[in-house]
């Protein structure tokens, strides 16, 4: 019967080895950018509170992604990120990440490369290069862009800093950022009856320009009154209701993370924050990466947004 009954249990993790999915490395990469606010880009986590990805074995990952899914493992910042994951997403990421060198390797390379430049630099004269061209970071042409965001102007101001309180401040804002709202905004997929009008004729030359435009521009300081209830809510959350904090995509200084496509809300006008977290509360705005603000969104009262908008919108 021992016999019969190992030979079932080798017999059933052959069948689910088989059908487990294999991780792609370069998709992984792709999908990794969602992870890199708290995990690094490379896995290397920029935070001692978060875990280091890079190098750990792929079999691993695969299941505490899946133990956050089911709730078999709780964390109310991983919780909201794994939900929407498919397996295959979770191979993905897994064989992407354990493809990484650990901390101590990256480390260790990064210093043999800090020495290298410095035994170059103390035989060689070298050139400090203390601004680069627009061009070499952003896709498109701020020089056009400028010349493009006339018809922007009226709702988003001369250089982003929109003086009505309902539109959004473009100033500053990541220029990939706001050339992926533009193309959700033409796809239809992001919904919004002034811009579906504005972006109709928008080719992606066009969105990238006015990208690069408004990325550039210096935002104003935040006008929020502020509220030590929204602060709280930002930079811990709330884990009785399982409240994720704003702080891990968002920034301590509410900058975003330009890599993993965060937005900036520093600066921003409080009417528009407000209406779309209540957007993504209500579902009429869908455009979040896996479902992550409207995750969060939906556990959210109204006087929390209430709150957390009038922090955030202090933000400078």
């Amino acid at each position: 019967m021992k016999k019969i009954i190992l030979s079932l249990l080798l017999i059933v993790s052959a069948i689910n080895l088989t059908h487990a999915a294999e991780g792609d490395v370069e998709a992984g990469k792709a999908k990794a950018a969602v992870c890199g606010a708290c995990h690094g880009a490379t896995g290397v986590s920029p935070m001692g509170i978060y875990p280091n990805l890079a190098g750990q074995h792929a079999a691993y990952i695969v299941k505490q992604l899946n133990d956050f899914k089911a709730g078999t493992r709780t964390d109310m910042m991983m919780a909201p990120n794994a939900a929407n994951l498919s397996d295959q997403d979770m191979a993905d990421l897994a064989a992407y990440f354990s493809s990484q060198k650990r901390a101590s390797e990256q480390a260790s390379a990064s210093n043999k490369s800090s020495n290298t430049a410095i035994a170059s630099s103390a035989s060689t004269k070298v050139d400090i290069v203390t601004s680069t061209p627009a061009k070499a970071i952003y896709a498109g042409n701020v020089t056009a862009g400028k010349n493009k965001s006339a018809m922007c102007a009226s709702c988003h101001g001369v250089d982003g800093n929109s003086a009505i309180s309902m539109y959004p401040t473009l100033a500053g804002q990541s220029a990939n950022y706001i050339a992926k709202q533009l193309a959700n905004f033409k796809s239809g997929e992001r919904v919004d009856p002034v811009m579906v009008g504005m972006v109709a004729a928008l080719s992606a030359e066009d969105m990238n320009d006015l990208a690069a435009y408004f990325a550039v521009q210096t935002p104003n300081a935040g006008k929020g009154e502020g509220s030590d209830i929204g602060k709280k809510l930002y930079f811990s959350g709330d884990a009785n209701k399982g409240i994720t904090a704003c702080v891990a995509c968002h920034g301590v200084k509410g900058k975003g993370i330009t890599q993993a496509g965060f937005p900036t809300i520093a600066g921003q006008n409080a009417d528009y924050l407000k209406k779309q977290i209540t957007s993504f509360r209500d579902g009429s705005r869908v455009n979040d990466r896996n479902n992550m603000m409207r995750n969060i969104a939906i556990k959210l009262s109204n006087n929390d947004i209430t709150e957390l908008v009038k922090y955030m919108s202090s933000l400078k």
